[in-house]
């Protein structure tokens, strides 16, 4: 019986080292080279051939929003190209609500007690002292001025960090942005 096991077991040895042998050998393949973009002064010569063939086509009438990307697009292209000639700079500059996303995990939902409209009045209300510098930039689909802050400054990223977390503990905030008058300045509705 021991005999046996060994011969087979010497068996099972012989075919599992047969079946090794004729497994090719498998060899690392280097990948394809990734094509290189090219340089910027070319895609932007590209993209304004393609803008004014576009008007041709259109008699001059762009979909609005199609001219506001073909604009995003050669401001990012241009920007991109600008930022690697330039020495880094540590500034991030970022609004409450992107601040509180990004930086604290919270959702700023759009409606409700706690909706982005009163965080970004909450600060301005109760924490004047973090910076009043504006900037354009598109919010919900529309460009209009908002408030960015320092948030490279680590007091000022305390201080807003402090200032979202009140916001969102208060049971409240429209009423207590309401009591500290910050709806004041406000145009009263005319309804008719």
């Amino acid at each position: 019986m021991i005999l046996q096991q060994s011969q087979v077991a010497a068996q099972v040895r012989t075919i599992i080292l047969d079946l090794v042998a004729v497994v090719p050998s498998i060899t690392p393949q280097t990948p394809a080279p990734v094509p290189a973009l090219p340089p910027v002064e070319q895609r932007l010569h590209t993209l304004v051939l393609a803008m004014k063939t576009l008007a041709e086509l259109t008699g001059g009438r762009l979909n609005p929003y199609m001219e506001q990307q073909f604009k995003d697009y050669a401001g990012n292209l241009l920007a991109e190209h600008n930022r690697k000639l330039l020495t880094p700079s540590e500034e991030r500059w970022l609004g409450v609500v992107n601040f509180a996303e990004s930086e604290l995990g919270k959702k700023v939902p759009l409606s409700g007690a706690h909706y982005r409209g009163h965080l970004g009045t909450w600060v301005r209300t109760f924490y004047p002292h973090l910076g009043d510098r504006q900037e354009t930039r598109l919010v919900n689909g529309v460009q209009q001025p908002i408030y960015v802050y320092a948030c490279h400054d680590p007091v000022v990223a305390a201080g807003l960090t402090k200032a979202i977390e009140e916001f969102f503990a208060h049971p409240s905030p429209g009423a207590a942005l309401r009591q500290a008058g910050a709806f004041a300045n406000k145009k009263a509705v005319v309804t008719a």
